[in-house]
């Protein structure tokens, strides 16, 4: 790569957010990523989830017409879910607010996936299939397909997350952790999301994007809890295109 290329590739590396190693703080790195809970949760599946976790406090469907559902059952529970979005929610409260469009847990749900938070909620997509890859019958190559699972469990997948601290952190303590955010995005109420956006690379090759946002009440400077997106979300996917494409011109194209 050119003088000039390289120079270009790092002012865009800046300008995204994403730091080269000059002994300067760097952006939130994968590994940081994985040390915040729930994290390790990403990309599975909800049956893999259930079956490390245990039976949430409640889902939560998007869709609110039964006809759209179905019944389905994980051991001795029975829900009435669809094949659209949910959220899955494991808290340590019993006064949860009551979903009418989803499933309650009569019971205690599980903690065991909390570790050190009070809540923790996972963003689920729905009617995703699984990547199948057969040898052709003329062997000429092979033949990839993405079927859906017939299981709801199996079919919905973890895209999100987001953890809540019972006691907030202060600001200050997540920079000298993470290094000063990408952005800083503010929203109604006097909130505000400092996002660090993650970037795995291979090579020089993005292969993974995540999207870490910190919320904090701008009143109080205190942190009480964090959300993980993943490329299944449409703007993570987004900003995951625009580096690959910046990565083709700066090393496929020159």
């Amino acid at each position: 790569m050119s003088m000039r290329a390289a120079y270009i590739l790092a002012s865009v590396m800046s300008l995204w957010g994403i730091f080269l190693n000059t002994g300067d703080v760097r952006a939130m790195s994968l590994d940081q990523m994985k040390t915040l809970t729930g994290t390790a949760l990403l990309d599975l599946r909800i049956d893999a989830v259930l079956q490390r976790c245990g039976l949430p406090a409640a889902i939560a469907d998007s869709v609110n017409l039964p006809e759209k559902r179905k019944t389905i059952r994980w051991n001795d529970a029975q829900m009435n879910l669809s094949s659209m979005k949910w959220e899955v929610t494991y808290s340590r409260q019993r006064d949860l607010p009551i979903h009418q469009d989803g499933w309650i847990n009569p019971g205690s749900g599980s903690v065991a996936c909390l570790t050190d938070l009070s809540a923790l909620v996972l963003y689920a997509k729905g009617d995703v299939g699984i990547l199948t890859v057969k040898k052709r019958a003329d062997n000429k190559g092979y033949l990839t397909s993405y079927p859906v699972p017939d299981s709801l469990y199996a079919a919905h997948q973890v895209i999100g997350l987001t953890g809540s601290w019972g006691e907030g952190v202060p600001i200050t303590k997540i920079q000298e952790q993470y290094g000063k955010p990408d952005e800083v995005l503010a929203s109604a109420g006097g909130i505000k999301h400092y996002r660090y956006w993650v970037v795995a690379r291979k090579d020089a090759m993005p292969v993974s994007v995540h999207a870490v946002d910190f919320e904090m009440m701008d009143a109080e400077k205190v942190c009480t809890k964090y959300t993980v997106r993943t490329s299944g979300f449409e703007f993570v996917q987004e900003k995951f295109d625009a580096l690959l494409r910046q990565w083709e011109r700066d090393y496929v194209l020159d």
